[in-house]
């Protein structure tokens, strides 16, 4: 599961910040220091902002959702945390490639009989999620250099990882984003969490029905 999820607003771009601080994690890199509000939902291959640590500290940055599959069409935007450590897509990633995408909630559908119906889930406090991801650095076209931040050589793209699902998120769909809890995050980006203990964490999330449903919306978090 998780083919979309909600858009950051400035006040929760400013609770991460808080967030991190707390953690006494050295922010390096903060690429929303001037935040144009956006709207709505992020989809695969849009831009979105993603938590990432390296030897000078972490960053707070922009990166495209979804790897583009090496034959061109489309993108892989989950990793089943059950084959990441044997996929080669993902393996070497998993040393070097950890990231956090943060999120306040995301969407689901749930297929009954000839409808699909689109469900939102969250923490059951109103806490933002902080999902598990992997990101790579790809080299960029020339058609891409105009859209990357900076005009770099490179694009950043990320994946979520996914689960078995448990909980609610079980009654409509089989799988889940692997979720972290916030004193979770540094062990997860710093590699001191082992890959192998990601299926076994469980988040309490409520999950309800939109009231604007999309019933033409297929699962895009089938990984």
């Amino acid at each position: 599961m998780c083919g979309r999820y909600s858009v950051l607003t400035e006040d929760e771009i400013i609770e991460i910040r808080g967030i991190l601080k707390e953690l006494s994690l050295a922010l390096v890199k903060d690429d929303f220091e001037r935040y144009e509000k956006m709207e709505g939902e992020v989809l695969p291959t849009d831009q979105a902002p993603v938590i990432t640590k390296n030897t000078a500290g972490i960053s707070f940055e922009s990166a495209k959702w979804g790897f583009q599959r090496w034959n061109g069409s489309g993108v892989i935007i989950n990793a089943r945390c059950e084959s990441i450590q044997i996929k080669s897509t993902f393996s070497k990633l998993v040393e070097a490639g950890r990231c956090v995408v943060p999120a306040a909630q995301f969407f689901e559908w749930e297929k009954k009989e000839k409808r699909k119906i689109k469900h939102y889930a969250k923490d059951r406090d109103g806490n933002l999620l902080f999902m598990a991801g992997l990101y790579r650095d790809i080299k960029a076209d020339a058609a891409d250099l105009n859209e990357t931040p900076d005009g770099n050589e490179f694009i950043r793209e990320f994946v979520i990882i996914t689960k078995q699902a448990t909980g609610e998120m079980a009654t409509i769909h089989d799988r889940i984003p692997v979720i972290l809890r916030v004193d979770q995050m540094e062990a997860w980006l710093s590699g001191k969490m082992n890959p192998d203990d990601l299926e076994t964490l469980d988040y309490d999330i409520s999950v309800l029905p939109c009231e604007d449903e999309d019933n033409g919306q297929a699962s895009l978090f089938t990984d």
